[in-house]
């Protein structure tokens, strides 16, 4: 079966049409979340249940622990307790960057209270530069410019090299990153020139594109919006500052699949 790709989130922590930070990628037989925002555990539900059941969960793989990435694993965890048909089992793994294992136990599993979990939650902490193997993908830690503690992932799967930046700013990790991929997941948080040292904006996106280190496609996520901006509007304002430089780039809506390998 091919693996595919899908958007559950393309959205911010602001309060849009368009749900926060998450993907899940499937082989058809195994579902990872790639960041777990508000209400990706039920836009599976929306999706074919041939590739997105949320019965094949095995993984978590976050990027950093602010709430708009990260507060969807509340859902994830009650629902999987509580699931009508059959309680969840079997363990359910949550790999990120440093600190995950003491934002899982010390942070997020309190909010649980003290009704018992029957199934396992394994941690994995990812240092730069370390991996982590599923049955059908390598994900491979990249630090970024974001919290104290952040991370992209290069995710080899199916022969394909998929970047997911995650939060970050430029930075070299970033530019390393991008120039190892087949094709991107990438934030464009803001429309200006003007740089952050914590989100990409466009002067980004024009040094980026003066380096040659883009895949041949990058999926935007994560725009911020100014006051009385449509959607529509920013993505338009984007690709009028990428002018002739556009092609390769595509701005998903929350449930879109892609192909992957």
């Amino acid at each position: 079966m091919k693996i595919k790709l899908a958007f559950l989130g393309t959205g911010t922590c602001n309060s849009t049409p368009r749900n926060p930070s998450a993907l899940a990628i499937s082989n058809g037989n195994e579902v990872a979340l790639i960041d777990c925002g508000g209400g990706c555990y039920h836009q599976l539900s929306r999706l074919s249940r041939d590739y997105f059941r949320h019965e094949a969960i095995s993984t978590v793989l976050l990027t950093h622990f602010h709430a708009d990435h990260a507060s969807g694993l509340i859902d994830l965890i009650w629902g999987e307790m509580w699931d009508a048909n059959a309680p969840r089992v079997k363990p359910l793994v949550i790999a990120g960057p440093p600190g995950t294992g003491r934002f899982i136990n010390g942070r997020l599993l309190p909010f649980i209270g003290d009704y018992p979990i029957k199934f396992r939650i394994e941690t994995v902490d990812l240092s730069d530069g370390e991996a982590l193997t599923t049955s059908f993908f390598t994900a491979r830690s990249h630090t970024v410019a974001h919290d104290d503690s952040s991370a992209g992932y290069l995710i080899t799967a199916g022969g394909t090299r998929l970047a997911v930046t995650g939060d970050t700013g430029f930075c070299d990790s970033l530019v390393s990153l991008l120039s190892g991929s087949d094709l991107a997941v990438m934030e464009w948080s803001s429309a200006d020139r003007e740089s952050s040292p914590i989100h990409v904006s466009s002067g980004d996106i024009e040094r980026l594109i003066q380096a040659g280190v883009l895949p041949r496609r990058v999926y935007v996520t994560h725009m911020y919006l100014s006051a009385g901006i449509s959607r529509e509007e920013g993505v338009r304002k984007r690709r009028e500052f990428l002018g002739t430089h556009g092609d390769g780039f595509i701005f998903p809506d929350d449930l879109d699949v892609i192909d992957i390998g």
